[in-house]
């Protein structure tokens, strides 16, 4: 399951707020000419609050807003930093943001690893020309408590699908929902029952697997 992603100086907030219609006036996010994530991690997504589109950052890693213990035993960041998209319906942490808080991750790779463990190798996936692309997620606000002091915060997941022809001979059991960036709009704001028909493998000629 993809537990790695990032971007290169192909993403910058100038084509994201273009490519993502993202409101100016919301303010813009610092993109580095790259950044790398794992779970737990600050990462920028974009999503619609009150019919206007936007972008923050926050952290990889699904958190419920009705979990009420201390955030260590909720065994973040590794919990929930993906899910399947078939299981999103019956896992209760997952309910309610997938129907009411989808969101969408910019990112120019994502990463699978391969191999026997102790000695697996990290395969890069993304775009022949480079540029960024957008994959499908969820979040989460959560106020609680984290080694004994009160904290709050907003956190996501990503949505992983079937492996298409690419990712498959690396990975098999799984890749993430790479959305087309015409089709944002009905993944952020769009009927529930539309939206996750999206939730699908992206066409084998949309990524390829990137020299190491």
């Amino acid at each position: 399951m993809c537990a790695q992603y990032g971007f290169n100086h192909l993403l910058t907030w100038s084509n994201l707020v273009e490519l993502a219609g993202i409101m100016a006036a919301g303010g813009a996010l610092n993109l580095p000419l790259k950044e790398r994530f794992f779970p737990g991690a600050l990462a920028p997504v974009v999503l619609d609050i009150s019919q206007q589109r936007t972008a923050r950052r926050m952290h990889w890693g699904l958190v419920p807003k009705f979990w009420n213990k201390p955030l260590e035993d909720k065994r973040f960041p590794t919990f929930n930093y993906n899910s399947r998209a078939d299981d999103w319906l019956e896992k209760p942490s997952f309910q309610e943001a997938i129907r009411h808080r989808r969101c969408i991750i910019p990112a120019t790779y994502f990463v699978e690893h391969t191999g026997p463990k102790g000695a697996m190798q990290a395969v890069h996936f993304g775009r022949l020309d480079g540029a960024p692309f957008a994959m499908a997620g969820v979040w989460s606000k959560w106020a609680g408590q984290h080694k004994g002091e009160a904290v709050k915060m907003n956190t996501f997941s990503m949505l992983t699908t079937s492996a298409n022809g690419v990712v498959e001979p690396v990975h098999p059991k799984a890749m993430p929902v790479v959305l087309d960036w015409d089709d944002i709009d009905l993944w952020l704001s769009g009927p529930f029952d539309k939206a996750v028909t999206l939730a699908r493998p992206c066409p084998d000629d949309v990524l390829i697997r990137l020299k190491d």
